[in-house]
């Protein structure tokens, strides 16, 4: 991930969002989310916390790791069968040295890169390294999930918007991140904390990864937040330059305030 909040974030996620397997929302067959063991590792923490998580980690036969570029290099992790890029790494060259963590020595590995729809010409940037990638079926495979006992050679497609289980994950998730004060502000902490990476993105890649592009709404809504954080101060800076060009192209040099005099 971009951002040591983003990772705070989604490690208290895995490691405790509980759910009802299937699509009800039944409080009394709830079970976590996840059934291994999930770490964190970035560059915030102190040295002893890095490792036991690095050491944790490489001695569990099945685990998650959620990191920052922190990992992308100089680490030796064993058999890691996966790597989820869920934020696009800032060069092509980054992009290497994180999908590098797996197949490592012979061995067999995977790795899966999270794109939105308005950021795909970075795939071409990364074609231009020698990196080619292949869509992966995600609404093939959520196809394949039983909707209220129908299988799905059944029912017709649904769309991913629409879909139950998606949309049963996201109010687990947006539930969870409203049910407690210190929760919320983490995913609140790394819904900002990942904006302002997303806009440090530099030279061409600054074409691709524009924030205007982006449904900020949706954003939120990833960090299970029903409503976008308030932005009051980058907004205001926004339409105050704004209103400066304005009155530049109308001839008018910026309102001054005027001062008035107090009693003493």
């Amino acid at each position: 991930m971009s951002t040591c909040d983003a990772v705070d974030f989604h490690h208290t996620v895995l490691s405790q969002l509980e759910w009802s397997r299937g699509l009800a929302l039944d409080t009394d067959k709830k079970q976590k989310f996840l059934g291994c063991k999930v770490f964190r590792l970035h560059g915030n923490m102190d040295q002893e916390d890095r490792k036991k998580s690095y050491l944790g980690f490489s001695s569990e036969k099945s685990a998650i790791l959620v990191c920052t570029d922190v990992a992308a290099r100089g680490l030796d992790i064993p058999k890691v069968r996966c790597i989820i890029q869920y934020d696009s790494p800032g060069e092509a060259s980054e992009y290497v040295h994180r999908v590098g963590r797996t197949a490592r020595i012979g061995e067999k590995g995977e790795a899966l890169l999270f794109l939105q729809p308005v950021e795909l010409d970075y795939l071409k940037d990364l074609e231009l390294h020698g990196v080619s990638l292949t869509e992966y079926p995600f609404q093939k495979v959520l196809d394949g999930f039983p909707v209220n006992g129908e299988k799905p050679l059944k029912r017709k497609p649904i769309s991913l918007d629409m879909h139950p289980w998606i949309l049963s994950v996201q109010r687990t998730l947006e539930n969870y991140v409203a049910s407690e004060a210190t929760t919320n502000k983490r995913a609140r902490d790394a819904f900002c904390s990942w904006l302002r990476a997303y806009t440090a993105h530099r030279g061409e890649l600054k074409k691709i990864f524009m924030v205007k592009k982006l449904h900020l709404g949706h954003v939120a809504r990833s960090f299970g937040l029903k409503e976008q954080p308030s932005l009051v101060g980058r907004s205001h800076q926004v339409q105050l330059k704004k209103r400066k060009k304005e009155q530049k192209r109308e001839g008018q040099g910026p309102t001054k305030q005027r001062k008035f005099p107090t009693k003493k």
